[in-house]
């Protein structure tokens, strides 16, 4: 029988950081995942008061088509890709939990939290 990749762990780093943010980075980098800052495109991990925040803006990678295939002002449109947001969300969700952090849903984000540091009020994802 194949052996499964080991999940990633919450483990604290051995840099010696206790970085939240920066511990949920490399939780994604080890299962394949690029990481940019609130402010840049592609996956987005940012610290807010409630948790780790981790999102995905696909604006700057879908512009060559757009550009290709649209105009500026369907950009937003073009990058919308609902089910495409949500799978992600889910895979992200499942990739976090798996490495013991509690997961929920803020609008069109996760909000990863260490279990006994509760995030602020909002909808559970079951993402």
């Amino acid at each position: 029988m194949p052996s499964t990749p080991a999940a990633p762990t919450s483990e604290p780093p051995e840099d010696g950081t206790d970085d939240p943010c920066e511990r949920v980075r490399r939780i994604l980098t080890r299962a394949g995942f690029d990481t940019a800052s609130q402010w840049g495109d592609g996956l987005r991990v940012w610290t807010a008061p409630e948790g780790v925040m981790v999102g995905w803006v696909a604006r700057e990678v879908l512009r060559p088509t757009v550009q290709v295939h649209g105009h500026k002002e369907d950009l937003s449109r073009f990058t919308s890709l609902a089910g495409l947001h949500k799978a992600l969300q889910t895979a992200l969700a499942v990739i976090l939990r798996e490495a013991g952090l509690d997961v929920a849903t803020r609008g069109n984000h996760l909000v990863a939290v260490w279990p006994g540091t509760a995030p602020s009020a909002g909808d559970e994802a079951d993402a």
